[in-house]
């Protein structure tokens, strides 16, 4: 069984194997020690304090193998990018020219837009290879929206989500060679560690003026709002979930950005919240549940294969209240995990 709950100290040596493990582009988790136990903190005080605001918390969640005893995966979320240091990406927009000579064009161009207080942001999502297959990568991805329904004030009402872009085996970028490295000077693996370690490096590196996009190389414009093949799964899960394309970009990559209101995301939609009873004979029909116990510092949530209770609330085994911390009787949220477009292989 795997159980999702928030991110523990004594998790930090499985935490830093896992994103060992994983290939270039995941920007929020940098293969550093320090700066994941940084991660950690930060995670641990935003769900133990109720006075931060918003762009101060970040919540990391860890997705427990029970069966392996160790970590197969984890997500998180931000309630609010922006703060004392502005939320970066570009804006890709249209200018035209040529019209009052009837020979009308459109330039594509690339503007820097800063949010002081932005939107809430999904991020930081990994899962190992093992335990991909039977819905495990779409629970993780989604299961965090229903922390985000028991927990609204925590969160800004819109949530946005980065998707990496185009990046090769090395973690090299057509788009940061065109422009970011004439900027930072630097390889894009070294500057998206100086994101975490240097305060306002973006902010102090980045110029305003706009970029027109026919004068960059092929390659680069080819990839502008382009999605790294690893990352095609996640953009189905979230625009099946109700996120929509914006025209906002990474300022390093050029990935890109997607948006939802919080309310309106099919999980927090569709979610219920019911009473759990013990289950005491076999199931006759089931279907994949996401379920969550509500909590704050103690928040668990499985997948699990069960139906409905006659009574409207949720049949679970002996097993599944003891992974939910819970005991019968307690107010649970579900909702049905959706089918994945993709076929099972993509989890």
């Amino acid at each position: 069984m795997f159980v999702y709950r928030p991110i523990e100290h004594d998790d930090l040596p499985a935490f830093v194997t896992l994103v060992g493990r994983a290939d270039h582009g995941l920007t929020s988790l940098p293969k550093d020690r320090a700066i994941l136990e940084q991660r950690l903190e930060t995670s641990l005080e935003s769900f133990e304090r109720s006075d931060l605001p918003r762009w101060k918390t970040s919540y990391l969640f860890a997705l427990e193998d029970r069966e392996r005893a160790g970590l197969a995966g984890c997500s998180g979320c931000y309630g609010q990018v922006g703060g004392e240091v502005p939320y970066f990406a570009y804006r890709l927009d249209t200018m035209r020219i040529g019209g009052k000579i009837d020979m009308p064009r459109d330039i594509r161009i690339l503007e820097v837009m800063e949010q002081q207080h932005g939107p809430a942001m999904v991020g930081s999502l990994l899962l190992d290879p093992s335990a991909r297959g039977r819905g495990v990568g779409r629970f993780l991805s989604l299961v965090r929206f229903l922390f985000m329904a028991d927990h609204r004030l925590r969160f800004e009402h819109r949530v946005i989500a980065e998707l990496r872009g185009w990046i090769d085996e090395d973690g090299g970028s057509p788009f940061w060679d065109a422009v970011g490295r004439h900027f930072f000077r630097m390889d894009l693996p070294e500057a998206d560690l100086h994101t975490h370690t240097i305060r306002g490096f973006v902010q102090h590196l980045l110029p305003r003026q706009p970029i027109f996009v026919d004068m960059l190389p092929r390659k680069a414009q080819e990839v502008i709002g382009g999605v790294h093949p690893n990352t095609l799964p996640a953009l189905d899960i979230l625009k099946d979930e109700g996120f929509t394309l914006t025209d906002w970009l990474d300022p390093f990559e050029a990935g890109p950005v997607l948006i939802a209101d919080v309310g309106e995301l099919r999980t927090v939609a569709r979610s219920e919240v019911v009473t759990a009873r013990t289950r005491t004979t076999p199931p006759t029909t089931t279907q994949p549940i996401m379920v969550s116990n509500r909590g704050l510092r103690d928040f668990r949530a499985i997948l699990l294969e069960t139906e409905p209770a006659q009574d409207g609330g949720i049949l679970l085994s002996a097993e599944a209240m003891d992974a939910l911390q819970i005991a019968e009787g307690a107010l649970v949220r579900a909702c049905a995990l959706p089918a994945s477009r993709r076929g099972a292989s993509h989890g």
